[in-house]
């Protein structure tokens, strides 16, 4: 089963998948209702997710699925793989991720180990992951005052989404969310998003993806 909220992608993705022998694609879900309808008459043995949708959250997705089929593995397949995403990927107990920016030969390789009840993470999850550890053995910034709105501002970049995408869930110019994130990166003391990301998780604005973060990374 595979969910993306981009038609062309699971087009794609359908007949690549259903090359490789012994697979078939029972059915695809762009939207939470769908996704408990296919996984509930389909009864998934795979699920290739991408953690960041334009309507909703790859990972509440992936909890509708798992209430019906809950020894679903999980391939995630993704473009937005920042530290919160894949900190809430991993306390979610995904079994693998591979960045969409990653070779179809990368991709099958790991369907096959997800499919065949292993781990895989590609090359660049991987140092996504060393640089995640790194970061958990500093010492975590103090926690900065922020308003309601630059805390929502903060709250979807470190979910994965563009400043205009942002602008458009909050209903507010791409130039306002842009000095929001510059007022941001300046009080925190931080630079880059990867670490914005992280901060976000490490105060609590990102949910789940700080729930058993100790488990999730060791």
């Amino acid at each position: 089963m595979i969910i993306d909220d981009h038609e062309a992608i699971i087009e794609m993705m359908t007949p690549i998948i259903e090359s490789m022998p012994g697979y078939v694609v029972v059915g695809h879900a762009m939207d939470h209702e769908q996704a408990i309808q296919v996984s509930r008459r389909e009864h998934p043995d795979l699920l290739v997710l991408d953690l960041v949708l334009q309507n909703d959250s790859g990972l509440s997705l992936l909890a509708a699925v798992r209430r019906a089929c809950p020894l679903v593995r999980v391939l995630v397949f993704s473009g937005n793989i920042w530290s919160a995403t894949l900190r809430g990927a991993l306390a979610a107990g995904v079994h693998g991720v591979v960045e969409k920016m990653a070779s179809l030969a990368e991709f099958r390789t790991a369907l096959q180990a997800v499919s065949d009840g292993r781990i895989y993470f590609s090359p660049f999850v991987s140092e996504q992951l060393k640089n995640l550890i790194y970061r958990r053995a500093t010492a975590i910034k103090p926690p900065v005052p922020l308003s309601p709105r630059e805390k929502d501002v903060l709250r979807h970049l470190a979910e994965g989404f563009t400043a205009k995408e942002v602008a458009v869930k909050l209903g507010i110019s791409s130039y306002t969310v842009a000095n929001h994130r510059s007022n941001l990166m300046r009080k925190i003391g931080l630079r880059g998003v990867a670490q914005i990301s992280l901060y976000a998780a490490q105060i609590g604005l990102t949910g789940d993806t700080t729930a058993h973060t100790d488990v999730a990374v060791k």
